[in-house]
């Protein structure tokens, strides 16, 4: 659909809602929360009237706008929001100079035993790269599982609050509100996918016993001792960006993943999306800020598939 269509249909959702009697002020100021239930879901007509009014209402151009109908093509927000704060966050951030994403066809693959010194010439570039079998050696990919984190946040009090209160849990396209009823379930769904951050004391130390740093990133990298999971079946993120401080780096541990990654709307005319595939094993690298990324579990390979991530910078 052409920008100038998308941007002409938030024009009119938002005379239509000013016609209803919603004023600028109110736009302005209020971020929107819609839970998914028999009134509204993310995908109804009155939800993305709603999320666009808002959009323009805070100033978006037509590449912001661009940008949140792929999002919410995407089904990123869930059965969740559209917060303000994520909205603001788009609106804000500094227009790409495309530099990232010029002449990038693919992710760059290199071997798994590859050097501080052969990695320094990448290491801080938005180029996305897979490292083929960097993590193939971590017991992770053998004790790692829905059973073992199930029993980790059981054992340790106050883990799942830390999730709740001071970490994150990412429900994508799920039905899960919260990690406790991932874990609690006596039979999960066919198909999902969720995401948790790990801040608890316990749980990291528990699971730093079986992974390690990236032996190939830089010595001077500053690594953050929290770390995310991202574990399913049959379903995989939705396109999205994230808003974080640092590059993130992502070692595959069980099940394969394919990445389809997009670069930001202004820069659609001058780069171009593709796919990668993630094997059990992998790292892969990629700057999420920039780059528009969703992922896609293989079937076939596994039951589960389950990564971990953490950030460098």
């Amino acid at each position: 659909m052409p920008r100038s269509t998308i941007r002409d249909s938030f024009l009119r959702a938002t005379e239509d809602l000013l016609r209803h009697g919603v004023s600028m002020s109110e736009l302005r100021s209020r971020s929107i929360r819609v839970r998914v239930d028999s009134r509204k879901n993310p995908h109804s007509p009155e939800f993305r009237r709603t999320a666009i009014a808002v959009a323009l209402a805070i100033g978006a151009t037509g590449a912001i706008a661009f940008a949140l109908n792929r999002i919410l093509d995407s089904g990123v927000f869930g059965r969740c929001l559209v917060p303000g704060s994520y909205l603001s966050w788009e609106s804000t951030r500094p227009v790409s100079s495309c530099s990232f994403c010029l002449g990038v066809e693919n992710a760059l693959q290199l071997p798994g035993n590859s050097t501080r010194k052969e990695f320094e010439p990448y290491a801080y570039s938005s180029r996305p790269i897979v490292v083929k079998g960097a993590a193939s050696h971590w017991p992770a990919s053998r004790v790692f599982g829905l059973r073992f984190f199930g029993d980790l946040y059981d054992g340790i009090e106050g883990a799942y609050e830390s999730v709740e209160e001071d970490c994150q849990f990412l429900h994508f396209k799920s039905d899960f509100d919260t990690l406790r009823r991932v874990f609690s379930m006596d039979e999960l769904p066919e198909s999902w996918y969720v995401g948790w951050k790990n801040c608890h004391p316990g749980v990291l130390e528990a699971m730093a016993r079986y992974y390690e740093v990236p032996r190939f990133l830089p010595e001077d990298a500053e690594v953050p001792r929290a770390n995310y999971v991202f574990l399913g079946h049959q379903q995989g993120a939705p396109m999205h960006l994230d808003y974080i401080p640092r590059l993130m780096w992502q070692a595959q541990l069980i099940g394969g993943k394919t990445w389809r990654v997009a670069p930001t709307p202004e820069c659609d005319h001058s780069c171009k999306s593709f796919e990668f595939s993630a094997a059990p094993g992998d790292i892969v690298l990629l700057d999420t800020r920039v780059w528009y990324h969703a992922t896609f579990v293989d079937e076939g390979r596994s039951d589960l598939t389950l990564a971990l991530a953490s950030e460098y910078g």
